[in-house]
């Protein structure tokens, strides 16, 4: 569903998240591996990846900034995790149960072709870490998108409205003629406060794309 008001507009530009649009979310479904730890989906993202949380030093803000490795980052956590009391908690379980399956990205890729055949600049917008670079990149077809924003790499991680306007100036782009889809609801915010539209991804990302694709017309 969109975080604002539907008014027209002309979109020359589509910004996507990458994790939970191509990919499945870790933010949706029911989760047996996190339920076994007597935790809820938003509380283990929060303490484990500092979602909820402000941009700060959390380790998995600052591993996404490219500040830290992923060893630096897991240690990081798994002290977090002692402190707050939690036992039996197993990082890699973790990461596995939150992956989701790809299920729809045939379907989105497809849409991403239907709307640069009609001529619109589409950038992703990821925060991710360097260690996953290679894997995550070569799940992108070839020459689809027309540039990515990789916090990892240029220092800046979602919600920061900086890495959107990095996304902007790469392809040239108009807050005004924007849309941004992500699957985390802060995110959208952030867009919508530098006047970029928002369209929040819920657990089947082909209702956003849809959604999406009646507002291009």
């Amino acid at each position: 569903m969109s975080y604002e008001s539907k008014s027209p507009i002309q979109i020359k530009t589509i910004l996507w998240d990458f994790g939970g649009i191509f990919t499945g979310s870790p933010f949706y479904g029911k989760n047996e591996y996190v339920a076994s730890l007597g935790l809820t989906v938003e509380a283990i993202t929060e303490l484990v990846l500092g979602y909820g949380l402000p941009n700060g030093e959390h380790p998995w803000h600052k591993l996404e900034r490219g500040e830290i490795t992923m060893e630096e980052a897991a240690k990081g956590i798994l002290l977090k995790v002692e402190n707050a009391g939690i036992k039996g908690f197993d990082i890699e379980k973790f990461f596995k149960s939150i992956s989701g399956r790809p299920e729809h990205s045939n379907k989105m890729y497809e849409g991403v072709r239907r709307l640069k055949a009609k001529g619109i600049s589409q950038v992703i917008v990821s925060n991710n870490f360097r260690e996953f670079q290679s894997i995550w990149k070569s799940m992108v077809p070839e020459n689809l998108f027309d540039g990515i924003i990789d916090s990892s790499q240029v220092g800046v991680r979602k919600p920061d409205p900086s890495i959107f306007k990095l996304a902007l100036e790469l392809v040239n782009a108009s807050p005004s003629t924007t849309v941004f889809l992500d699957d985390y609801e802060e995110h959208i915010r952030v867009a919508n406060s530098i006047g970029i539209r928002g369209i929040l991804v819920g657990e089947n990302p082909t209702e956003a794309l849809l959604e999406l694709e009646t507002l291009v017309g």
